[in-house]
Formats: C-alpha cells, structure tokens, sequence
C-alpha cells in the first residue's frame, strides 16, 4: 500500500478526447475513502462526466482545473500531449503497450517529459502459471457498448 505521505495529492481529469466521454477513473465513492486517508484530490470540472462536482466535494475532493500540484494524476483515455505535465505519474489507457503507431509520439513524449505512465491495460493479475492474462482494469461489455455508443454518434453527426 501506497503512503498518503508519500502521494499528498492526486488528480482525477476531466476526459477531453471524445466530447460525449462521460466515464470517470475513480468514483466519488473511492475519492472519499481517499480523502480520508489524508491525501488531498483535485477533480477537473467536467459537465459530461457521469458524476457530478457536487458529488466529489461531498466526499471531500477539491474541485478546479489546475491538477499541476497532483503528483498522481488519473484519466480514462488518453491525455493530449499539450496537456501532460513533466514530472508526474499518470494512470489511463495509453493506447502504446501494443506499440501502436498512431500513439508513438504520445509515448516518446511521455519518456521526454519524465512521465510515469501506469498503463490501466498493463495491470493485470497473475495466474497460478506465471503469466498475466486477466486485466484488472477493464470496462468489459461497457467499453463494447461505449464505443457503439461513440460510433452511432459519430454517423450522427456526419449526417447532421
């Protein structure tokens, strides 16, 4: 476990990628848990996350866009380059570990940066054979339904 000393202050961004992104990497339910831990955490004002601001200042989180004094910082999807900040931790889907192209420059900006990137596809359980089949984190059918979801909007919009 993870010393509140050592964390202080953490993070959770508003998802920016896809403007219909209303998911969430921690729960006010979670934040609150946190806080009483004694480690401080700043959530970015978003009206399309499926929580509400109300709800992370009720379980003690501190709501305002500057996440620059968080030395952990949490998203779903991926981060825009301009927006990362050097010198920090992040946790979300990079969409790199596959080495996939079209993220490259998202990954070697993450080295140049001095990033530590907590890939959400990279944490996965071990099984009694040593390998590391079974993500822990993972939206199962949600994500397939997400991403149904993304597309039917997308046609949506074209057509409009």
């Amino acid at each position: 476990m993870v010393e509140a000393s050592s964390v202080g202050t953490i993070g959770i961004l508003s998802e920016c990628k896809n403007k219909w992104e209303r998911r969430c990497s921690l729960t006010p339910h979670e934040v609150k848990k946190i806080t009483a831990l004694g480690i401080r955490v700043l959530v970015q004002p978003s009206t399309n996350r499926c929580y509400s601001e109300d709800e992370f200042a009720d379980a003690g989180a501190t709501i305002q866009e500057d996440v620059s004094e968080a030395s952990v910082i949490f998203g779903v999807k991926e981060v825009p380059i301009p927006d990362l900040l050097a010198n920090k931790t992040y946790f979300f889907f990079s969409h790199t570990i596959k080495a996939q192209e079209y993220n490259m420059t998202l990954l070697d900006t993450l080295l140049s940066l001095n990033i530590r990137m907590v890939d959400f596809e990279g944490i996965r359980e071990p099984k009694a054979d040593g390998k590391f089949p079974n993500r822990l984190v993972a939206f199962g059918r949600y994500a397939g339904v997400a991403g149904a979801f993304d597309f039917l909007r997308g046609i949506g919009e074209f057509l409009l």
